[in-house]
């Protein structure tokens, strides 16, 4: 396979081209990748398409309300990948040494180890950078962040005030974690067969519990009693202590499963909630701080539970 550089003259190669294309890529939005150049959405797709008359083939197959990456797109992104990474890579060692700055994060108990190598990365590419960590409910991070008082916040969050701006991760859906004993060998239970035992669920004030309420109204009046826990974590920790089953995120309760707390998962018609990071819309972020949001924002496919 040719590489980009024998497709294209290095004299003339124009890198605006290229990082629009890298960002509409990796982000999978037009408008995403508009917003962090300052350029309108037109001017973007121009640049990616004057990039593929220049290569003499098509990066993307353009469907209705998306972009998808040709196979010839795969090969070139791999290659971009490459260029953008030494580049950054080559600052970083120029301004190493140098204070950089200061970005304070908000993540949440629950998917801090999600997050967590995201951020490992990033502290590897520019070690000077001092990153602060908050925990805060979703709500107060909310709060925080239009208060300027935080950069970015993590997690899963209610409807936005119209100066924040969310990009999201993940989609979760929910999960029933059991004790493996609580229920008949050899047969995954479901929801029927929680009538008359105990449920521990999330706190009545976070998304995820009013998403169970409006899915799972009916299954909620047959348990015999509501346990609220603060995180995923704690959750696991009832189930694994015999004190009931659980309505987690898919998503978290993967990471904990043990020999003593299972899982399965609920399926579509109780809803998806997306993991996502939110930041000030239209504040002035510095650059490292727009690529924390871009390393932070990378897309994941939708959690599964394995099947093992």
């Amino acid at each position: 396979m040719l590489t980009l550089a024998a497709m294209l003259n290095i004299d003339t190669l124009d890198l605006k081209r290229l990082r629009a294309f890298h960002l509409v890529a990796r982000q999978g939005s037009l408008r995403l990748a508009a917003a962090r150049l300052k350029q309108s959405i037109p001017a973007i797709s121009g640049k990616i398409r004057k990039l593929e008359s220049d290569l003499g083939f098509a990066l993307f197959e353009r469907l209705p309300n998306r972009l998808v990456l040709t196979p010839s797109g795969e090969r070139v992104l791999t290659e971009v990948d490459a260029i953008f990474a030494r580049a950054e890579q080559a600052i970083a060692n120029l301004s190493r040494g140098t204070p950089e700055g200061r970005l304070v994060l908000s993540v949440g108990s629950d998917h801090a180890w999600f997050f967590a190598p995201r951020i490992r990365d990033f502290l590897n590419r520019y070690p000077s950078i001092e990153v602060s960590l908050r925990v805060y409910k979703s709500a107060d991070a909310l709060v925080a962040l239009d208060k300027d008082e935080i950069d970015i916040a993590l997690g899963i969050f209610p409807p936005l005030p119209r100066r924040l701006v969310r990009e999201s991760v993940v989609q979760t859906g929910l999960s029933l974690a059991y004790h493996p004993k609580s229920f008949p060998p050899h047969r995954k239970p479901g929801l029927a067969d929680l009538a008359g035992q105990r449920l521990i669920v999330p706190p009545a004030t976070t998304a995820t519990r009013r998403m169970i309420e409006s899915r799972l109204g009916p299954t909620l009046r047959r348990v015999s009693m509501l346990l609220e826990a603060p995180t995923c974590a704690t959750a696991a920790a009832f189930v694994e202590a015999g004190v009931g089953s659980a309505i987690v995120h898919t998503l978290c309760i993967e990471h904990l499963r043990s020999a003593h707390v299972q899982a399965v998962e609920l399926g579509p018609r109780t809803g998806a909630l997306e993991f996502g990071v939110v930041y000030r819309k239209g504040a002035s972020h510095t650059p490292h701080a727009n690529e924390l949001i871009e390393v932070l924002a990378q897309k994941q496919r939708p959690a599964r539970l394995s099947r093992s």
